[in-house]
């Protein structure tokens, strides 16, 4: 029961994590101090987590994980897109 429970905090705060600044970049426009090969670590890092628990058929790993690509992967694309604005 308490690795269970300590499992999904875990998930809870790891998977709404990224939410916050999602959140700021869209509001903002500003990619400037976000790291673009931190996010893209992150989200192949997420993708690969989520292959993982698609195969051992886990659904907490599947969740959170389709979950965390959504953050992760908005915060990259905008990273790319923004960022080439500001360079023009």
């Amino acid at each position: 029961m308490i690795v269970t429970l300590m499992g999904s905090v875990a998930a809870v705060l790891t998977t709404s994590a990224m939410f916050p600044q999602a959140i700021r970049i869209i509001k903002t426009r500003d990619v400037h101090s976000i790291s673009l090969l931190m996010y893209l670590a992150n989200t192949i890092g997420i993708v690969f987590w989520l292959i993982y628990g698609v195969l051992l058929k886990e659904m907490p790993i599947i969740i959170a994980n389709s979950i965390a690509i959504i953050p992760a992967a908005l915060i990259l694309i905008l990273k790319i897109v923004l960022g080439k604005k500001g360079k023009d």
